[in-house]
């Protein structure tokens, strides 16, 4: 059963500035939604609309920490009433801890779903602030889990995007600077959400990636795309990709 965040409790004039608190003056509701392998609550927040869209979530992969900034800085700029998308911002909480793409028991999330080409073999990526996308420079391993699906984080990200049926999932990513789309249902929505920064929308990029969310979320029933931030620091990030982010969780405005 999902369980409700309770209310953080601390320092009059410090806990207004903690992002739940933000959030939730925005609007936002937050809810466990499962725990991590070290048993750190994964959070959703959801918008006040019955029926969201849209799920996003970032931070997959621990060492890309911009992502998880990007999606904190949404909770708090966007109203939960314009909002149409449940947004999870840390997905691999222990990976973030502990400065790792991998959770704490070295497995990469984004090769651990349940999809016909997932492989049992250690899977070969790129060193964080590799941003030239080659074969070669493919020298980090990881596992992909014992079995598809095998680990907590990966089992409870499915459960909420079948809970909330969405028509999209925006998965946030760095350093490639660009809209991964990964079906012809989702160019669209890349198309729009990536105008604003100019980043260009691609449909592929070199090497395989057994075991991905894209794959499943497909199979799922949802139109995947991931947004890939360049390889800078916030808030430099957030300058140029503010109107990209917001369009990733609130449905098209009149006139675009």
């Amino acid at each position: 059963m999902p369980t409700p965040v309770p209310q953080l409790s601390a320092p009059s004039g410090i806990h207004t500035f903690h992002i739940a608190n933000l959030a939730r003056r925005n609007g936002w509701r937050p809810e466990e939604f499962g725990r991590s392998s070290e048993g750190v609550p994964l959070v959703a927040w959801w918008p006040t609309t019955a029926r969201p869209t849209r799920v996003v979530w970032a931070a997959i992969h621990g060492e890309e920490s911009v992502t998880l900034q990007a999606a904190h800085q949404l909770l708090r700029t966007v109203h939960a009433d314009d909002a149409c998308a449940v947004v999870v911002p840390v997905l691999n909480p222990d990976g973030v801890l502990l400065g790792t793409r991998q959770n704490a028991r070295g497995v990469d999330l984004n090769r651990n779903f349940p999809t016909p080409g997932w492989l049992p073999l250690a899977s070969p990526t790129y060193p964080p602030t590799c941003t030239v996308r080659t074969t070669q420079r493919r020298t980090q391993l990881s596992s992909p889990g014992a079995t598809p699906g095998s680990e907590p984080e990966t089992q409870a990200i499915m459960e909420l995007i079948e809970r909330v049926g969405p028509t999209h999932v925006i998965d946030l990513h760095t350093p490639l600077e660009c809209v991964l789309a990964f079906s012809d249902r989702s160019v669209e929505l890349a198309e729009h959400i990536a105008e604003p920064s100019g980043i260009p929308v691609l449909r592929e990029v070199e090497g395989t990636t057994p075991g991905d969310s894209a794959t499943w979320v497909e199979a799922s029933g949802a139109a995947s795309m991931t947004y890939e931030f360049e390889l800078a620091p916030m808030p430099a990030l957030w300058v140029r990709h503010a109107e990209s982010m917001t369009r990733c969780v609130v449905e098209r405005r009149p006139g675009h």
